[in-house]
């Protein structure tokens, strides 16, 4: 099973060897959300959460 390294504790991350770029994954050891972004060897990236930009609700006055 192929593994990549997680950028945020440097676990080691198992993926499926039917995964493709772009699909996402679970770190085990600290459960971030991750990217799969090379297969070949896979290498992994943080998914950036998206948040509301509460700056942008002062301007609808």
């Amino acid at each position: 099973m192929p593994t990549g390294t997680c950028p945020e504790c440097d676990a080691d991350v198992h993926v499926d060897m039917d995964t493709d770029k772009g699909e996402m994954v679970s770190c085990e050891e600290c459960g971030t959300n991750l990217e799969i972004v090379g297969l070949d060897p896979v290498e992994l990236d943080i998914v950036e959460e998206e948040t509301l930009d509460d700056d942008d609700d002062e301007d609808e006055y």
